[in-house]
């Protein structure tokens, strides 16, 4: 079933990385007029080019953003989008910023570290939420998609690390996206009363260019037997802003 989100306006933060690339592309063949945003310029370039010459009518806007939340910049995207389509009707909170140490043994994270993690990842979710969802307040729709994880909600099993070199669940991951997920329960009891929906996608493991025995390892402890796939997700963030 394709869903036809024909001339909706989404907002998609983290639109550089694997998941967003392929959510996306499939907004646009949805028929989504979409606001691109990441931190990587040559990664939204690319992906323009790509959604163009697959859907050379749907219209693309990029937005390089900085590393760190800023909601004088936010604005100033949020009012461009509305000066140019009058409205805003999905935002995707997708951006998956982390500091160089990222991956660090738990007894080895500077709290500057931790702090830098969690104020950049969780704030900057708090910041679109906060303008976007304003925006969305006083018209009286629009629908907010946050990515939290599934070690948001459970704690990891550290054996599927095993034999894969110094790979292992960061512990800032951990508290960031259980942040996520009570945050959007707390903003979709606040704005629901005005017709704006906030929901929480908590994917599983999602294969990309994983050490081929953190594979093996993760796919022999879930029913399905494998990996989710970027597919797997993308169906659900179209639903949601459906």
């Amino acid at each position: 079933m394709k869903l036809d989100l024909s001339d909706r306006v989404i907002l998609y933060t983290g639109a550089g990385g694997t998941i967003g690339k392929a959510a996306s592309i499939a907004l646009a063949n949805s028929g989504s007029k979409l606001i691109l945003i990441d931190i990587q310029e040559e990664a939204l370039t690319q992906l323009q080019a790509e959604i163009r010459a697959q859907v050379p009518s749907c219209e693309v806007e990029l937005f390089i953003s900085p590393l760190e939340p800023d909601v004088d910049f936010v604005q100033r995207m949020v009012d461009a989008v509305l000066q140019r389509f009058g409205r805003i009707d999905g935002l995707v909170n997708c951006a998956y910023p982390r500091t160089a140490d990222w991956g660090a043994d738990f007894f080895d994270i500077p709290l500057e570290s931790w702090q830098e993690n969690v104020h950049n990842h969780l704030g900057g979710y708090m910041v679109y939420c906060q303008v976007v969802g304003k925006h969305m307040m006083q018209a009286g729709f629009g629908s907010i998609v946050n990515f939290g994880s599934i070690y948001g909600i459970l704690g990891p099993d550290f054996s599927i690390y095993k034999g894969v070199g110094k790979m292992t669940m960061p512990a800032a991951y951990a508290a960031i996206k259980g942040g996520v997920s009570n945050f959007s329960r707390y903003l979709a009891s606040y704005l629901g009363p005005h017709g704006v929906r906030v929901n929480t996608i908590s994917p599983g493991g999602v294969k990309t260019d994983q050490d081929p025995r953190f594979i093996q390892n993760y796919a022999q402890r879930v029913p399905l037997g494998r990996m989710a796939e970027t597919d797997d997700v993308v169906g659900p963030i179209l639903f949601l802003l459906s």
